[in-house]
């Protein structure tokens, strides 16, 4: 069990540095409250169980799986309440903490965010200049992952 204090941002794509090394995630959702999602990762699956707290933070509990076999993939998605959402995941260090960028593929395509986790409420962030720090939208229900599989960034 572990409590993750993060902040959600859109980013300035003309200022991004060369991103490299990113990781494919295909991101799908069993449960919107508490929310319990699923991540395909190459040959592994990544469950989370995410819940919010009062204060901003949010109780995260996740366990990674192996997969064995192309029906458990199926599986999952068709258990999934909306369309599962694909990203390329970049992690970028700045200022002590790791930034980690999504771009988003497919439907979303065109979409980019970044979050960042710190260790305590009230941390003072230093920002890239790559990160839209006047829009914020941590708490904006219509960039959550799972309101992009709902309702993706492309039909806006």
């Amino acid at each position: 069990m572990a409590i993750e204090i993060e902040r959600k941002f859109l980013v300035l794509s003309e200022h991004l540095p060369s991103l490299q090394k990113g990781q494919y995630i295909v991101q799908g959702y069993l449960s919107e409250k508490p929310s319990i999602r699923y991540r395909f990762l190459d040959d592994s699956i990544v469950i989370t169980i995410k819940e919010e707290r009062e204060d901003g933070s949010r109780f995260e509990f996740e366990t990674l799986n192996p997969l064995s076999s192309p029906e458990e993939r199926s599986t999952f998605k068709r258990l999934s309440l909306v369309p599962p959402i694909e990203k390329i995941r970049y992690r970028i260090p700045f200022a002590g903490l790791t930034w980690e960028i999504d771009v988003y593929q497919r439907e979303n395509r065109g979409l980019i965010t970044v979050d960042v986790e710190f260790p305590e409420i009230g941390y003072l962030l230093h920002f890239p200049k790559w990160v839209d720090s006047e829009r914020e939208i941590t708490g904006d229900p219509e960039f959550s992952n799972f309101n992009l599989g709902r309702k993706p960034y492309s039909t806006w």
